[in-house]
């Protein structure tokens, strides 16, 4: 589930090429959204399945995410910074295998985590990431991980009903300003 036009190239490219049937998951967001864009990575660019990216250092929290949820979590990371709260952002770019080293890394430094992804927040792929992360860095954490999803409820095709439904930045950083003052 690519975040960047770049990582959308090296991703399909690793898909194409490998031997197993690959789901490639395609936010349609992104499809003219400018800060996705990128230059052209060069022929020999693919993205190791399991391998994610920070994409932005950060001290105080780590905000784990993929896709549309990487360009909301930078967005709400430089709300936040206004008001003193370093965000680490950690582009997940696959799901299966997902990179849980670059995660646990991440929190062990920061100390605090949320999940932000565009699914549910009940039975969506960001509560199989909580579950790890209380599993490996509980002894590491100041504060309860915390998750940003869809509202429970169908998700409407105009713009409008997708804007209500769907995460956005003012989401998280509501739900990063409570982890943080935990």
């Amino acid at each position: 589930t690519p975040a960047f036009a770049d990582d959308a190239v090296g991703l399909l490219r690793n898909c194409i090429r490998s031997r197993g049937v690959t789901m490639f998951l395609e936010p349609k967001f992104l499809y003219n959204y400018k800060q996705a864009f990128g230059p052209e990575p060069g022929d020999d660019f693919v993205i190791p399945f399991g391998k994610g990216k920070v994409r932005r250092e950060g001290e105080d929290i780590t905000i784990v995410s993929y896709g549309t949820g990487v360009h909301l979590s930078l967005h709400a990371s430089d709300e936040l910074a206004k008001e003193g709260i370093s965000c680490e952002v950690v582009d997940l770019r696959t799901l299966a295998p997902w990179d849980r080293g670059i995660v646990m890394e991440s929190v062990r430094k920061t100390g605090r985590a949320l999940v932000v992804h565009e699914d549910k927040v009940f039975g969506g792929f960001g509560g199989e990431i909580v579950a790890e992360i209380m599993k490996d860095c509980f002894t590491y954490l100041d504060a309860p991980v915390e998750r940003v999803g869809s509202k429970d409820v169908p998700v409407g095709f105009a713009k409008e009903y997708e804007a209500a439904t769907l995460p956005n930045p003012k989401d998280i950083v509501e739900r990063v300003r409570k982890v943080c003052n935990f």
